[in-house]
């Protein structure tokens, strides 16, 4: 049985809705309505048990896994990619273990460290991004899962040229992914996979053209719309009021 161990994450739940991402350190309390947690009590507890705030209320010792890391754990100073539409990316590119992949633009580094994630330990992410604070940003966020050493970020222009070749896939998060396209399609190795992601039907359009003129085949536009569902044996079962609809739309096409 794993015991916690001082400076590890841990996830703590109440068995309903509420989950907090702490550290385990001694001096620290994490503070909720449900009273207050000594951060350094968790020490030496075994995950899946429970430990009780001031006010006897009681929360689950959980050991996070690597989507609660990323978005709990990562600064973030832009608009991030939703876990539904990195999944979808991810498997229509087809990458894992040894496959190199090129990124634009970097930001706060979220789809960059599951990219890194599925091609690790003997595979590299290339990122490009324009703005050099943002470089620092997703190298400070990198680190924070262990990835510094799966992705080459680079402080450049991606639309004046893609340097790497012999490429598996190309990502991009970027309002004008239409200018890349004569690049990836020289950048990328037979069968490759190129894939972007915009949030405007005019966006889509003018891509999806662009990659049947330069040549790529099996061209294909989707949106994804996520709808959760309240399941209760008092409610019964009906479906979230709130939910993740409209993130954007994603265009993938693969080098014959």
């Amino acid at each position: 049985m794993e015991k916690v161990k001082e400076g590890d994450h841990v996830l703590l739940y109440d068995g309903r809705k509420r989950k907090f991402l702490v550290k385990a350190e001694y001096g620290r309390q994490l503070h909720t309505d449900k009273g207050i947690i000594e951060l350094g009590e968790l020490v030496n507890r075994i995950y899946g048990t429970k430990i009780k705030t001031h006010l006897g209320k009681e929360f689950y010792i959980l050991k996070p896994n690597f989507e609660d890391l990323v978005y709990g754990l990562f600064e973030r100073k832009t608009q991030v990619l939703y876990p539904k539409d990195i999944g979808y990316m991810i498997v229509k590119a087809a990458i894992s273990n040894g496959s190199r992949v090129v990124e634009a633009g970097t930001g706060s580094g979220v789809l960059t460290a599951f990219l890194a994630r599925a091609v690790a330990p003997d595979g590299k992410v290339y990122s490009y991004e324009v703005r050099e604070e943002y470089i620092e940003l997703a190298k400070r966020n990198l680190a924070r899962v262990g990835l510094s050493e799966s992705v080459v970020l680079k402080n450049k222009d991606v639309t004046k040229g893609i340097e790497e070749v012999e490429i598996d896939a190309v990502f991009l998060d970027m309002p004008n992914p239409w200018e890349v396209i004569p690049s990836a399609f020289h950048s990328l190795k037979h069968g490759g996979v190129f894939l972007a992601f915009v949030p405007t039907v005019n966006q889509m359009e003018k891509t999806a053209i662009r990659l049947r003129e330069e040549g790529f085949h099996f061209v294909e536009c989707v949106e994804l719309m996520l709808r959760n569902y309240r399941v209760s044996v008092i409610e019964g079962v009906r479906p979230s009021t709130l939910g993740i609809r409209h993130t954007g739309y994603i265009i993938s096409a693969r080098k014959p």
